[in-house]
């Protein structure tokens, strides 16, 4: 039987997503991030201004990795057992982030940055931020960043981790700051295989690796100036 009218003019066109079916496509999205379980939240810890603080960036909204109980939050409550002090933003906040760490009073005497995925330039949005205001990183980690952040050349090491080679991270200028960039393999971290983008910023070996960056001896590690 032919078609006609309307019936006619819509045959052989994909159907659009209705619009609860795209709903629920949004809201299943972040359990395709891995999360970590027994997960626990550890309360800020009262530290010294010498001990010094970690602010970690987590991956986009969609992907779940900014939800309670995955990565991002995970490390925090790691650190702050530690007795270091961190806290978690998303990678929009890193302006409002940045104004309240240069707010505190007494400010930190050291500081590490973290940025998972889309968190990864945020974290160097935000390192760029606190040199702005004469405040330097002592270490910004990045797991798996998007794109190629520009390295402020206040940050004095900014360690990369990757599952592939890409492109590094670059100093504003050349040689103003230090850039260690490592594609996690199975010489780094044997037993890995079958790791993405989403179980790698949960799996516990990985999480050393950055923890051992951030932080030594209970405080926030320090690493010496270019140059010095």
């Amino acid at each position: 039987m032919q078609a006609s009218g309307r019936e006619a003019e819509t045959q052989g066109r994909p159907r659009p997503l209705a619009p609860i079916a795209g709903l629920a496509f949004l809201v299943l999205l972040p359990a395709c991030a891995s999360t970590v379980p027994g997960y626990q939240e550890v309360a800020q810890p009262i530290a010294a201004p010498e001990v010094g603080r970690v602010v970690l960036f987590t991956g986009l909204n969609w992907s779940g990795e900014s939800y309670r109980a995955t990565g991002t939050d995970a490390l925090a409550q790691d650190l702050r057992r530690g007795g270091v002090p961190a806290t978690v933003h998303r990678p929009g906040e890193w302006a409002r982030a940045a104004d309240d760490l240069l707010a505190l009073a007494p400010r930190p005497q050291a500081i590490a940055v973290y940025g998972y995925s889309a968190g990864g330039p945020a974290a160097a949005r935000f390192a760029r931020r606190l040199g702005e205001a004469g405040l330097p990183v002592e270490t910004m980690v990045l797991l798996d960043a998007w794109g190629s952040a520009e390295v402020a050349c206040s940050v004095r090491l900014t360690v990369a981790y990757r599952l592939q080679p890409g492109e590094a991270p670059s100093p504003a200028r050349p040689g103003c700051a230090r850039v260690q960039d490592t594609v996690i393999d199975a010489d780094l971290a044997p037993g890995l295989g079958g790791l993405g983008h989403f179980s790698v910023a949960v799996d516990a070996t990985v999480m050393r690796l950055v923890v051992e960056q951030l932080v030594q001896d209970g405080r926030v590690r320090r690493r010496p100036a270019p140059g010095g």
